[in-house]
């Protein structure tokens, strides 16, 4: 009752702050409560003191009604902080339940605490390296921080939302679970679709949440349903629902249904499987039918894709058969290894009624799946196909690289790379880059070469003839003058500008051991730095750094003329560090040993 008549008083004054110290000498309400602190401090010398305190206010003159005001202001705060109670209303209750008790700690100072819950709580930048901070120090275990956390789960900065779910809430264990469960709202956002994925984590026993788990797939927003059917993939439980829920409305509710579905073998899910495959939804039944591994679903497949094949060849093709014959060869991608796919696709080849013009793209896809398939048969047959399919002549290459001899494979494919706007050459120029790696790149990124392709020498004369100034850098691999003064005269094309390919040809003629590169190269240097030069790039140091030792005065003459301070002390460091360079690497400016040295100098 008197804590109540303190709470009603600190109201009164608070509002006789804002409307002014003047007004409060005549306030009646103030004169009202006066006998009943009177009548209190009779037993509690705080209320008598309280009570003098409204009887100076009431009679104080108007220039020091403001003083006396803020006295009263300042008692009043005083024992309201310390009489008033602190906790919460209702029934107090043990954490978890009877059977699974759950133990939380408040063992942090709250100092400590303080910038992780600000957080977790506010908006701004520079919050996901302080919660990131807090979960490597432990912080999260500390029960007060477990609300703040599960709130962030529907941060609007999806990154700090992901690395809670994922990082912070397994910290928490099983204890917070009962927070999860009282915060979850089925029809909320994707926070809590997150939610409910760390509930099912969190849960010993997922039975437990199957009720929740199939309500939330039928009546919950769109991300929690998404979010409910991914995790009922796999349950035998949930196969009739999950059936009934790749029928919905809603396209994206169909698709997470059928990717559900992948995991189970039964003939109904396979029936389902081909049946959204073949009418509406064949965009959303390929990617499952690839992960499906149930038996009967590749006879299927090369059932409808018969059936496809036979409507082309009776001159019914359509929109509609295009893509379903489509996504009926995505889905053999997982499905290589069975001999009767790649007879399917061997025997599509070969029907003339499938041309490249209006089937380039499935025709493709099933060169590629053959490619990567790896059999012997399947290989020799694209091999095979480099003038019946002149269009897939690119993956006659690579499949003829599985198998024949360098000096076999330019024999027979040479003659098809004649002219450089020839038939078919951009195909096999694809194929080329695809098999081969640009020495400069690997160089610095200190990798291998990715493939095991040895290449016949004589494609780098053919390349020379067709101005492929690339693939002869990227195949080069002994000197040569003719390929030395190719390079030469290419890398007079507008050196200064130290483009990629300028850089690249630069390397290659290092690479060569061409003598007269080094000047070239400090010259192109030189006409660069000219011009706004802010910065020396990661290729530009390395061949910089491959210069013999005796070239660093001339780098140092260089690095005075740059106007840019930073990429001019870039120079005068690589400068010294070509003059300190150890001089058995002098003599091998691209061995083991030159890369171990210049990983620790390129900045």
């Amino acid at each position: 009752m008197s804590i109540s008549l303190l709470r009603e008083l600190h109201q009164d004054v608070r509002r006789l702050v804002i409307a002014g110290a003047g007004i409060a000498a005549d306030d009646l309400r103030l004169k009202r409560m006066l006998p009943q602190l009177q009548q209190l401090g009779e037993k509690a010398p705080i209320f008598k003191r309280v009570a003098e305190e409204i009887n100076g206010v009431t009679e104080a003159k108007p220039e020091h009604a403001a003083g006396k005001l803020l006295d009263l202001a300042v008692l009043l705060h005083a024992v309201l902080h310390t009489q008033s109670s602190a906790d919460a209303d209702g029934e107090l209750l043990p954490l978890g339940n009877s059977a699974n008790p759950v133990r939380v700690s408040t063992e942090y100072p709250y100092r400590k605490l303080k910038p992780l819950l600000d957080a977790l709580t506010q908006r701004g930048p520079g919050r996901l390296e302080i919660i990131r901070q807090g979960a490597e120090d432990g912080l999260f275990t500390d029960f007060r921080a477990f609300i703040p956390a599960v709130i962030g789960l529907r941060d609007s900065y999806a990154e700090i939302a992901d690395y809670i779910a994922e990082k912070v809430i397994p910290q928490m264990s099983a204890a917070v679970l009962p927070i999860l469960h009282e915060q979850f709202n089925m029809q909320g956002n994707s926070g809590d679709a997150r939610m409910l994925v760390c509930l099912y984590r969190l849960t010993s026993e997922s039975e437990a949440l199957w009720p929740l788990l199939s309500a939330a797939s039928k009546e919950g927003a769109s991300p929690v349903r998404l979010a409910a059917i991914s995790l009922m993939a796999g349950f035998p439980a949930f196969e009739e629902e999950l059936l009934e829920l790749s029928h919905d409305k809603k396209k994206d509710i169909r698709g997470a249904a059928l990717t559900a579905l992948s995991g189970f073998q039964s003939d109904r899910v396979v029936i389902r499987l081909m049946d959204a495959l073949a009418k509406k939804d064949t965009e959303l039944a390929i990617a499952p039918i690839q992960a499906c591994t149930a038996p009967r679903l590749t006879g299927q497949l090369l059932h409808l894709g018969s059936a496809l094949i036979d409507k082309i060849e009776s001159g019914e093709p359509s929109a509609a058969v295009k893509e379903t014959l489509g996504g009926v060869i995505s889905s053999f991608q997982t499905k290589a290894h069975e001999s009767a796919v790649r007879q399917f696709l061997m025997r599509m080849f070969s029907n003339e009624q499938v041309d490249h013009k209006e089937y380039d793209l499935i025709l493709n896809e099933a060169a590629q799946i053959l490619l990567y398939s790896k059999d012997k048969l399947a290989l020799a047959y694209l091999h095979e196909q480099r003038d019946s399919r002149p269009p897939l002549i690119g993956y006659s290459l690579k499949a003829a690289l599985h198998f024949l001899e360098p000096a076999k494979l330019y024999d027979q494919y040479e003659g098809y790379l004649t002219q450089k706007k020839g038939k078919n050459t951009r195909e096999l120029l694809q194929a080329f880059y695809a098999y081969t790696s640009n020495p400069l790149d690997l160089m610095i990124s200190g990798q291998q070469e990715q493939t095991n392709v040895v290449w016949d020498a004589r494609w780098v004369d053919r390349f020379v003839e067709l101005n492929e100034e690339e693939l002869v850098c990227r195949l080069v691999k002994a000197p040569d003058k003719r390929i030395a003064a190719y390079l030469v005269e290419k890398s007079k094309v507008a050196p200064q500008l130290m483009k990629p390919r300028t850089l690249l040809l630069f390397h290659t003629l290092f690479r060569l051991g061409h003598r007269e590169t080094d000047e070239m190269f400090l010259t192109a240097l030189e006409l660069a730095t000219q011009k706004s030069y802010y910065y020396v790039g990661r290729e530009e140091q390395l061949l910089i750094a491959m210069l013999p030792s005796h070239y660093a005065e001339k780098l140092h003459q260089i690095a005075d003329k740059i106007t840019y301070e930073y990429s001019r002390n870039q120079i005068k460091q690589l400068a010294d560090h070509v003059a300190a360079k150890p001089e058995e690497i002098e003599t091998e400016a691209e061995g083991a040993g030159f890369l171990a040295w210049i990983k620790n100098k390129l900045s």
